[in-house]
Formats: structure tokens, C-alpha cells, sequence
């Protein structure tokens, strides 16, 4: 009876030991496993770039794609940007009463107004009238980084904001090398449209103050609409 006690005893020890070394080996499997994941996350982090910022003032070529609900043509043009003076400016061609004219559209945040001016040989036409429209100028508090894609061959770094309030997402591609503006994406869930923000030969320099304003001859016979 000693002797079956014992063995009973040893048996008891043997799966004791056995089911302490079993719960050990879990313990430090998942310690394993937590020290991996977390390297991970902490490599995916150290890899992820600081938050885009906008340009305080810069000149771009600029192609504007339109898709969905909307019928408007695509647009080219030069997009001159300065944040001290709150100040937009576009020219390229626009279409005034069925006539083509070489055009310039500054837009003065400050005083919310657009003024329009439609160029063809020996004629201007000047208008203004409050912002119709909007320039698109993202704020990137809300923004997540989706990692890196190409934008024209250019490796680029691709952030995305889903505003559900306002039924807007957003999607900004943002150079590697010089984190300019490349491309932005911006999709009018309610309307069903959307529209491409391309950027070509960016210079982030200021440029000249005077491109703001409407020429003082041209400003006296400027028309409100």
C-alpha cells in the first residue's frame, strides 16, 4: 500500500510538473508573441511620416478633374497661393458668354471676394461678386496615413480624412523627398461627384505681392455680378 501511495504521490508531482511547465511555456509564448507585435507597431510608427502641413505661399500648374453628378470640362491653369495676404490667384482660360478669353480669378479671402478678369486682344472685361466657391486648403488634424504610393512615377506619401458630418472624404498625396502637394482627391458623397487636384512644376517660393491685386486702370471699370 506504501508502495502504491508513493507512486500515486510521484504520479500527482510528475503531472504537476508537467502542467507548470506547460503553463510556463504559454506564458512566455505570449510574452514572445507581445514583444513581437510590439516591435512591430513601434517599427510601422518609426516608419510613418510627421503630419503634412500646407504651404504658406507657392506657384503650381495645376489639372482639375471632374467626375460623377457634375457635367463640368476638366481645367488647366497656374495656381499662385500667399498666406500672409489670405490670398488665391488662378489664370489659365475660361469661357464668358460663349467666347473664350484668357482669364484670371483672384480670390481675397479676407473680404470674401472673387474678381474675375476675362482678357482678349484690345478688350478686358473685369467682374467681382462674393466667393462662389471653394479653394481647396486641407486641414490636417484628422488626417490618417495610408503608407507610400506614386503619383506620376513620383513616390509620394498618402494621407486620407473621412468626414462623415459632412459627407467628404479627402485623399492627399504629398511628395516623399520635398512633402509638397502632388495630388488631392476629394469625393462629394451626397452630391455623387468628385474631383483630382493635380499638381505639376511646384515652386514654393513667395512670389510677388502685386499678383494679387486687380491692376488700378482695369479695377475703375470692374462690374459687380
Amino acid at each position: 500500500a506504501y508502495e502504491i501511495s508513493a507512486c500515486l504521490v510521484g504520479s500527482e508531482m510528475c503531472i504537476r510538473d508537467r502542467y507548470q511547465r506547460r503553463v510556463r511555456g504559454s506564458k512566455m509564448r505570449a510574452s514572445l508573441i507581445l514583444v513581437f507585435f510590439s516591435i512591430f507597431i513601434l517599427s510601422v510608427l518609426a516608419q510613418a511620416p510627421s503630419r503634412p502641413t500646407w504651404p504658406s505661399y507657392f506657384s503650381a500648374s495645376v489639372v482639375v478633374h471632374h467626375e460623377g453628378a457634375t457635367r463640368e470640362p476638366s481645367r488647366y491653369f497656374r495656381w499662385y497661393y500667399d498666406s500672409v495676404q489670405n490670398k488665391d490667384r488662378f489664370d489659365g482660360v475660361g469661357e464668358w458668354h460663349s467666347e473664350f478669353y484668357r482669364s484670371i480669378t483672384i480670390f481675397d479671402h479676407a473680404i470674401q471676394r472673387e474678381w474675375s478678369l476675362y482678357y482678349q486682344p484690345g478688350t478686358t472685361v473685369c467682374i467681382y461678386r462674393t466667393i462662389n466657391g471653394t479653394v481647396p486648403r486641407p486641414n490636417f488634424a484628422n488626417f490618417i496615413y495610408i503608407g507610400q504610393a506614386l503619383v506620376n512615377y513620383e513616390p509620394v506619401y498618402h494621407w486620407i480624412e473621412n468626414d462623415r458630418t459632412r459627407g467628404i472624404a479627402i485623399q492627399y498625396f504629398e511628395s516623399v523627398k520635398y512633402r509638397e502637394p502632388r495630388r488631392i482627391d476629394i469625393s462629394f458623397e451626397r452630391e455623387a461627384r468628385s474631383e483630382s487636384w493635380i499638381f505639376f512644376e511646384f515652386d514654393s517660393c513667395a512670389q510677388d505681392p502685386e499678383l494679387y491685386d486687380v491692376p488700378y486702370p482695369i479695377r475703375g471699370t470692374c462690374n459687380a455680378v
